[in-house]
């Protein structure tokens, strides 16, 4: 199956949410995703996976990579798992310590908002 990724903004993040499945032949389009939205200096980013429909170990690395290439562009990328059997692909790779998943896009923007608070008490 293609994969299709869609494009928005919301306080401040940026949202790229994949239709499909997030596999090898899906991968690369992820990572071209990321790399474009980092190129053109976005540096807060929401991978949103309401929508796959599959997620196999060369989409986790597509992940990874643009993990990897935020953090060194003093960026982020939090991610929105809200799919149980999506979440278990993680969990089995202990993935589940690297990436926050977030049960929708509303609570990583809260999330982050309290750390702000935090920060600034």
């Amino acid at each position: 199956m293609h994969l299709e990724i869609h494009c928005s903004t919301l306080d401040g993040w940026t949202i790229l949410t994949p239709f499909g499945d997030l596999d090898m032949a899906g991968a690369p389009a992820l990572r071209q995703a990321v790399v474009a939205e980092v190129s053109g200096g976005t540096r807060l980013l929401v991978l949103d996976l309401t929508a796959v429909d599959f997620l196999d170990s060369a989409g986790l690395g597509a992940m990874v990579g643009g993990l990897r290439r935020l953090r060194a562009h003093g960026g982020d990328l939090m991610v929105v798992c809200p799919e149980p059997r999506i979440r278990r692909v993680f969990e089995s790779c202990d993935l589940d310590r690297g990436f926050v998943l977030h049960p929708d896009v509303g609570s990583v923007i809260s999330a982050v908002a309290a750390l702000g608070e935090q920060a600034s008490v």
